[in-house]
């Protein structure tokens, strides 16, 4: 009895862990990239041949966003491949969350590097004044947009977590976190 108590207890600190360290290498690489972005990029000199709205470092940028927004999966190709179906969904949801969030935490950042606040017709408003006028600038409401979807996303992959914790509570055969038994 006692084990299993343990075993459900590391089982949860786990998710618990995972979730937050997730979360941190999304902030720190939409940190990273807007401070390289306004800094070091001639975002203003270079063209926008992707459908009139993006340009080359852009591809680059949803590259490094993708591959650190999928962290928690590549970690955990074993888990993925075995028939565990709330981890599956659980890291399939923290990653799905991660993407956006990283690409508003650069965004965020590019003005912040940058000293300036988003003004009514900037690029990333979309279109002029698709967003919110708090006086000193605007929130985009893809912005709000983000923060929702990752907030859901993140409320079902906790959910999904507690559904595995509550698995793993049940006995040694219903998939533990670190895979033994």
């Amino acid at each position: 009895m006692a084990s299993s108590l343990l075993r459900a207890f590391v089982s949860k600190v786990e998710y618990e862990i995972e979730m937050v360290s997730q979360l941190t290498a999304t902030f720190v690489a939409g940190i990273d990239y807007g401070i390289i972005e306004a800094k070091w990029i001639p975002t203003g000199s270079l063209g926008l041949p992707l459908l009139g709205r993006f340009s080359y470092y852009h591809v680059a940028l949803l590259v490094l966003m993708l591959v650190v927004s999928t962290a928690l999966a590549w970690s955990h190709l074993q888990w993925l491949w075995e028939d565990m179906r709330q981890r599956f969904k659980y890291v399939l949801l923290v990653c799905a969350s991660a993407l956006p969030l990283s690409v508003l935490v650069e965004d965020i950042t590019w003005f912040i590097a940058k000293g300036q606040p988003i003004h009514y017709n900037e690029w990333t408003m979309i279109r002029p004044g698709w967003g919110i006028n708090v006086g000193f600038t605007w929130i985009p409401f893809w912005y709000i947009g983000v923060i929702c979807l990752s907030l859901i996303l993140l409320f079902f992959a906790n959910r999904s977590a507690e559904l595995g914790y509550k698995k793993s509570q049940k006995g040694p055969s219903s998939g533990s976190i670190s895979g033994s038994a």
